[in-house]
């Protein structure tokens, strides 16, 4: 039996079970919408937080955005700039990162946000915040409560590389999900979780407001059980 590791730990697995193989499609679908939400150059000053690998960063910079890329994970840190691309990139934990210069956009991207308990995950926001410009955003790609919710137990993820099993479930509005992989390794992670009335709640007391909120990356689309992922724009209005 493999020691179990600390809650929310990205581990080498994860990374290659879940990260590594990311298609380009994905990512562009994604940076559109992001493009479309923030567009140049009124957004040109970037932070992407929870950068991983830099996918997003290195995407935005090749457009002409300037991009920042904090992660806590050392060795997503590392790979991430043998990438280059243009970004620059700093090993941070986002409990500890303070803005040093006003950005116009801020990404957290892949459920980068909402990892520890009700107070810290606001400390974290609101601290962003002071850091963004008025008139600025950020993009928040959250889990969906409501998919989870109604999609709880275990089931079986296959790979190139073998099974992954996922156990996963809801609890007092967090999400918890348990990872064990072919060699016996596992992951633990879980969650806060955000429907719209509790993002409003979280955007006031941090001085922002909740501009818009959506599923799928479409503007269009309203959040629903049938999506596991939902966005959320928020904005820093004029004082």
């Amino acid at each position: 039996m493999m020691p179990r590791r600390a809650p929310n730990s990205y581990s080498h697995h994860w990374f290659k079970f879940f990260h590594a193989g990311i298609d380009a499609a994905r990512t562009t679908r994604e940076v559109d919408f992001i493009c479309a939400c923030a567009p140049l150059p009124a957004f040109a000053n970037t932070l992407d937080i929870g950068c991983g690998f830099g996918r997003h960063a290195r995407a935005l910079a090749r457009l002409g955005y300037s991009v920042v890329g904090i992660d806590r994970d050392p060795v997503a840190i590392e790979t991430a700039r043998q990438l280059g691309g243009g970004p620059t990139y700093v090993h941070v934990d986002a409990r500890d990162y303070r803005p040093i210069a006003s950005s116009d956009l801020i990404i957290i991207m892949s459920q980068s946000f909402g990892y520890f308990d009700a107070p810290t995950n606001c400390d974290v926001l609101s601290r962003l915040a002071s850091g963004l410009r008025e008139g600025g955003r950020i993009i928040l790609d959250l889990w969906n409560p409501h998919f989870f919710v109604a999609h709880q137990g275990t089931r079986s993820l296959q790979f190139a590389d073998g099974v992954v099993q996922e156990r996963k479930h809801v609890d007092d509005g967090r999400l918890f999900v348990h990872l064990e992989y072919p060699d016996d390794a596992t992951d633990d992670f879980e969650w806060e979780l955000y429907d719209v009335e509790r993002m409003n709640v979280l955007a006031g007391s941090s001085g922002l407001v909740l501009g818009a909120s959506c599923s799928g990356f479409d503007l269009a689309r309203k959040m629903d059980a049938s999506d596991p992922r939902i966005q959320f724009i928020l904005e820093r209005p004029p004082r």
